[in-house]
């Protein structure tokens, strides 16, 4: 009835525009649906026709429940937990039916038509437990249950009774609460238990629930906390089978609500008393769609999936991004994702979008949502076999949310040139330098051109006390001593040529290109003579680009052993500038800590360390 209504010429009083209104929101809404369908459709018939001739197994999601050597499972653990999970199931399975797809349900181990409990004691009490207990709550089951379920074979959700209760009525979860180690071969997820934890719970909106965690006191009322920690269930679940962190779009967010795998765990069920729940991104059904504990094969689940990428290309209008290409791989892509993911965020903010991958590999894909600043392209191409491999290219977007395509095009360029120079074809790269700066004038890649025209494998280091410049850069001068925390210390490099290290090899602290340098894994340390014959000090420290999220650094700077300059603890594309009076100072010492309690993924550098008279 809205699509043919009829209005007259003149302007429409303000309910006929609001009436209007809505009903083009129903029509583009119910094309949204018929659009998502469509394609969920087209992309689980790729999957089924990979699986056709593959025999049936009995792939189940195994629940565990773990509790502490002095406690006690928490009480009616059985009956709740049996609730709880067959929700987290309900909702997994309408999503699926939702998006369009067919012949396809979480499945879990039951008995007797109840949830199947692996019930584990742990060999210590309680205080020797917490949030970052995982692994060692995981060592303690796979020893417990040996011959019964086996971790790296098979997907497990962990929930932990690891939750008191004080004498003043508040709880204290010391619980882990996280995804580790999933892929297409296995899947393993913690969650936390606590027995006022029921789907029965959902609709008490006006009592009021007290509780401490490893991010702080919170107090909610106790429905709001049963959404909360049921929906981070069923949100540790998806990472469990290998789902990233993604958001929903603004027409998905005015329609559906809050993507599961974004912070859908704070809406999850909310729609029960009236408010915008959760719901099931195609990305995410997507993934899952190949999932073996979905498709229910093992056909090439175990093969190693190889992939090439190729012909690139970038057009954009507005705000539309648009990625054409052609990917090749052993297991056959169906489909790919596009994320357009902010900087930070841990990937709770990346948009997303699913398209398919034509059968000669041949794949475009739009992205129209951006937030202004630094963002990270993604592209997942999902396999038939339930793998996924991943291709990543930086760029940037204004105030309008609009694309920066020469960005792209760089970044691409960065990385076909580090390929040649990790390869050791320094003529290819020189080569290659010169053609793309005369297709594209407009780079501002000409300083990293210039270093690759100027690129020595094995340049003469100098002596400091024989150099008669005003400037020299450290990284071309000898050190008295260097110490690494891990690998050897490079210089004017992320890592020497002919290497098979991840990372790139431009020096690139928070992103920014440095020819001249230190790479150095933390903890680390350099020391210099500088017979005091230098006035300053000046550099750029930060993370190597592509670094971890949850590695960190500190630089520190001393000067005849007294500390001249400490840095903040620096992640990911943070940095700071250093310009620090070296006057009369004899010994220079360039140390680097690492700012977490390992070492793991400390890629610190060292960025134009130039010392001046």
């Amino acid at each position: 009835m809205c699509a043919t209504a009829y209005f007259p010429p003149s302007d429409p009083s303000p309910m006929l525009k609001t009436v209007l209104a809505f009903c083009l929101l129903v029509i583009t809404s119910s094309t949204v649906q018929a659009d998502e369908t469509s394609v969920a459709k087209s992309l689980q018939s790729r999957v089924k026709a990979f699986h056709a001739d593959a025999p049936k197994e009995e792939l189940k999601l195994r629940v565990i429940y773990f509790h502490a050597a002095d406690r006690e499972p928490l009480s009616d653990y059985q009956d709740r937990l049996h609730r709880i999970v067959s929700d987290i199931k309900r909702f997994y399975d309408t999503e699926f039916t939702r998006i369009g797809l067919t012949d396809i349900e979480l499945p879990i181990e039951m008995e007797s038509g109840k949830l199947k409990l692996h019930t584990v004691k742990g060999l210590e009490n309680h205080d020797g437990y917490d949030y970052k207990s995982g692994q060692k709550i995981l060592r303690e089951i796979t020893a417990n249950l040996k011959g019964v379920i086996d971790p790296e074979r098979e997907f497990l959700l962990v929930l932990c009774g690891l939750c008191d209760k004080r004498e003043d009525g508040s709880y204290f979860f010391y619980s882990p609460y996280y995804g580790m180690g999933a892929n297409q071969t296995r899947g393993i997820c913690f969650a936390a238990d606590c027995e006022m934890l029921d789907t029965r719970n959902y609709k008490k909106t006006e009592e009021w629930f007290r509780y401490d965690e490893h991010n702080g006191k919170h107090r909610r009322t106790l429905g709001d906390f049963n959404n909360l920690y049921i929906g981070g269930t069923a949100h540790e679940l998806g990472h469990g089978l290998s789902l990233p962190h993604n958001r929903e779009l603004p027409t998905e967010k005015r329609k559906l609500g809050t993507a599961l795998m974004g912070s859908g765990n704070y809406t999850f069920r909310k729609e029960l008393v009236g408010g915008k729940g959760s719901f099931m991104t195609l990305a995410s059904a997507t993934r899952l769609m190949c999932h073996p504990l979905f498709t229910q094969s093992n056909k090439s689940r175990f093969d190693r999936t190889t992939i090439d990428v190729s012909d690139i290309e970038f057009t954009s209008s507005g705000k539309a991004l648009t990625v054409r290409g052609k990917v090749q791989s052993n297991i056959e892509p169906f489909a790919v994702i596009g994320y357009s993911d902010a900087e930070g965020g841990d990937n709770y903010d990346a948009y997303q979008w699913t398209s398919e991958v034509a059968p000669d590999g041949t794949f475009e894909v739009t992205l129209d949502v951006h937030k202004p600043g630094n963002n990270a392209l993604r592209l997942s191409f999902c396999h038939v076999n339930g793998a996924t491999s991943n291709a990543s290219y930086a760029f940037t977007a204004n105030q309008q949310g609009e694309p920066n395509i020469q960005v792209l095009k760089d970044n691409m360029a960065i990385a076909s040139l580090e390929k040649e120079m990790l390869s050791g074809n320094i003529l290819q790269a020189r080569e290659f330098a010169q053609r793309y700066l005369q297709a594209n004038p407009q780079t501002e890649l000409k300083p990293m051109f210039d270093y690759v025209d100027a690129f020595h494998t094995n340049p003469k280091l100098v002596k400091l006390a024989q150099v008669t410049q005003n400037e020299v850069f450290l990284s071309d001068a000898e050190a008295t001593s260097t110490k690494v925390g891990y690998g050897r210390p490079t210089r004017n490099s992320y890592v020497p040529i002919k290497s098979r290290q991840d990372g790139g090899f431009f020096l690139r602290p928070g992103g920014q290109f440095h020819a001249h340098g230190f790479y150095a894994h933390a903890p680390s340390r350099f020391t210099f003579d500088l017979n005091g014959e230098w006035k300053k000090f000046t550099a750029v420290v930060g993370m190597q680009g592509g670094a971890w999220g949850t590695a960190s650094a500190i630089f520190i700077v001393k000067g005849d052993g007294k500390e001249l300059f400490r840095s903040d603890k620096l992640r990911t594309t943070h940095v700071e500038n250093l310009d620090i009076d070296v006057s009369g100072i004899k010994q220079l010492e360039l140390i680097t800590e690492t700012g977490e309690s390992n070492n793991s993924g400390c890629w610190s550098v060292w960025g134009s360390p130039k010392l001046s008279r």
